[in-house]
C-alpha cells in the first residue's frame, strides 16, 4: 500500500468528546482511575504484548495492530512502576485509535510493527500528527471525564483557596498549582493534566 497517500479523516473535538463518553459509558463506571488496562484485556479482549525495544525501534510505546486482537507495548515502559500513568495514557490512546479509525486502520493493514514501522516512515509528518492528536484527544476524555474534572476542579479550588489568595495568583500559576493534585486522582501525568485544564473555561 502506498501511504505516501494518506488522508487523514476529520474529526471534530465534539465528536471525539462524545465517542469516547459513549465508550466509558458501556465499559466502565465513575470510579476513578478508570483502569483502561482492564478494559482492553477483559472487556475487549485484546492482547498485550509487551515487545523489547519498541519505543527504540519505531519512535512510539504502544501501537494496535489492523485486526484489533493484540496491542504492543513497550516492555521498559510496561515494566516500570514508576511510569504507569504514561502507560495508562499510552493504552487508551491506542483505544483512540480503535474508535475512530476503526475503518481506517483497517485500510493500512498494520498487524505487526514492522508494518507500523513502513507505514510512520511513509505517511507525511502532516497527515501523522493529525492521527496522533485525534488520539491523544480521545484518551484525555476516556481518562479524565469532564463532569468528574469539573467536581474534582472544584474541590481543588476550594483546598488551594484555604491555603493561598487564588483571586490574585496568576492562572497559569494556579494551574500548575492544581494539575498535580488532580493527576493523582485521575491517574494522568501533571503535563496532560494541565494540557486538559487548558480548555476550561476558568484558566482562559
Amino acid at each position: 500500500m502506498d501511504y505516501t497517500q494518506i488522508q487523514i479523516p476529520y474529526i471534530g473535538n465534539l465528536v471525539i468528546k462524545n465517542k469516547a463518553d459513549l465508550f466509558r459509558t458501556k465499559y466502565w463506571d465513575e470510579i476513578l482511575p478508570v483502569d483502561i488496562e482492564k478494559i482492553i484485556d477483559v472487556n475487549l479482549e485484546i492482547n498485550i504484548i509487551p515487545l523489547p525495544d519498541l519505543e527504540k525501534l519505531c519512535n512510539t510505546d504502544a501501537l494496535i495492530t489492523s485486526d484489533w486482537k493484540s496491542l504492543y507495548i513497550d516492555k521498559d515502559l510496561f515494566e516500570d512502576e514508576r511510569r504507569q500513568n504514561r502507560l495508562r495514557f499510552s493504552l487508551a490512546h491506542e483505544i483512540g485509535h480503535l474508535v475512530l479509525h476503526k475503518n481506517f486502520y483497517a485500510i493500512l493493514e498494520i498487524n505487526s510493527f514492522e508494518d507500523f514501522y513502513k507505514f510512520i516512515n511513509s505517511v507525511s509528518a502532516e497527515q501523522y500528527r493529525y492521527l496522533e492528536i485525534q488520539a491523544n484527544k480521545f484518551a484525555g476524555h476516556i481518562l479524565v471525564p469532564r463532569n468528574l474534572l469539573n467536581n474534582e476542579l472544584n474541590k481543588e479550588l476550594k483546598r488551594a483557596g484555604q491555603k493561598i489568595n487564588i483571586d490574585n495568583l496568576d492562572k497559569l500559576l494556579l494551574k500548575s498549582y492544581i494539575a498535580n493534585p488532580l493527576a493523582k486522582v485521575f491517574g494522568i501525568s501533571q503535563e496532560s493534566m494541565e494540557i486538559i485544564l487548558n480548555e476550561l473555561d476558568f484558566f482562559k
